[in-house]
């Protein structure tokens, strides 16, 4: 006898499988019944702005099964939840723009090592990007229960992404031109083995080791191999959790994350006040202490008792 998966599992990795979705980049543009053209078609449409594309080079079964399993999570989804999740992210986005210099001051980037300017640099693209995600349609479950992720990609994703592209213009670096646009535009494919359904391609950027992809055709369509391997079997896992989950299961699940909700919101809150990079890092140890065995690594110190310095 098999371990029933746990409803809170089911629901959130459902809900995990969604923003990934959301975060591929999807035109109605010709795609390609080639290996090499349907990835030269997809670089070429997202470098001019266009994520719509990746949804539609899907296969039609696979965009079935999105849409179908986005309508599920939304009907069954708690609402609280949801809002609340979202109110955390638009929290979490203030706090990035409110306190971008403490942060930036912070010890929290030297684990970054030589990342650290490329994030300095492309601080407020990223804050910009996610306001727009947290404020976008999403936010909202009842849209949710009817989505239609071609058109949201062609609204709401396009707009994400042309405002991701003029934020990063106001930096000296624009970062997003140069390790996004202009790597896609250059890209180079080229088919290494082909047969009727199975290839191999060897993709060039610059800057970058050319990488081979294993590509498998399904339905007119090339996706990643990986993807139509376990595809059928991943999206019949998800539903069956989904279907089998009762809604007691749910309302405990929905509990649960209220109280992990509550608890980052009450660490957010605390970052609202901080004035300093060292008032940052004794919020964040405070809470992250307990799970890190009471270290953040060489240069933190616990937060002090306030006991301890009455005197």
């Amino acid at each position: 006898m098999t371990d029933k998966p746990h409803p809170k599992n089911s629901i959130f990795q459902a809900l995990a499988a969604l923003l990934i979705v959301v975060a591929l980049p999807a035109l109605c543009v010709e795609i390609p019944d080639t290996p090499d053209g349907t990835v030269i078609a997809v670089a070429e449409a997202l470098a001019d702005r266009h994520p719509e594309v990746l949804w539609h080079a899907l296969p039609s079964t696979y965009q079935r099964d999105i849409t179908e399993l986005t309508h599920v999570v939304a009907q069954r989804m708690d609402p609280n939840v949801w809002e609340a999740a979202f109110g955390l992210g638009l929290k979490l986005t203030g706090i990035l723009r409110d306190k971008k210099a403490i942060i930036l001051e912070s010890k929290f980037l030297d684990a970054a090592g030589d990342e650290r300017q490329r994030i300095e640099d492309g601080w407020d693209t990223g804050v910009s990007v996610l306001n727009d995600f947290v404020t976008s349609d999403l936010s909202s479950l009842e849209t949710l229960q009817t989505m239609d992720w071609g058109n949201f990609l062609t609204t709401t994703g396009r707009d994400l992404m042309i405002h991701a592209a003029e934020a990063s213009k106001t930096n000296d670096d624009n970062a997003f031109d140069r390790e996004f646009t202009q790597k896609l535009e250059q890209t180079k494919v080229e088919v290494v083995t082909r047969d009727d359904n199975q290839a191999t391609v060897r993709v060039s950027s610059p800057d970058e080791d050319p990488e081979e992809v294993d590509l498998t055709r399904v339905e007119g369509r090339w996706v990643p191999s990986d993807m139509a391997a376990d595809w059928d079997q991943k999206i019949a896992e998800a539903k069956q959790e989904l279907a089998d989950a009762s809604d007691e299961e749910i309302q405990q699940s929905s509990m649960q994350a209220m109280m992990v909700i509550g608890m980052i919101d009450g660490v957010l809150t605390q970052l609202e006040t901080v004035e300093t990079s060292e008032q940052l890092e004794q919020a964040i140890q405070g809470f992250l202490g307990p799970f890190l065995g009471g270290g953040m690594g060489p240069g933190f110190q616990p937060a002090p008792d306030p006991e301890s310095t009455e005197s």
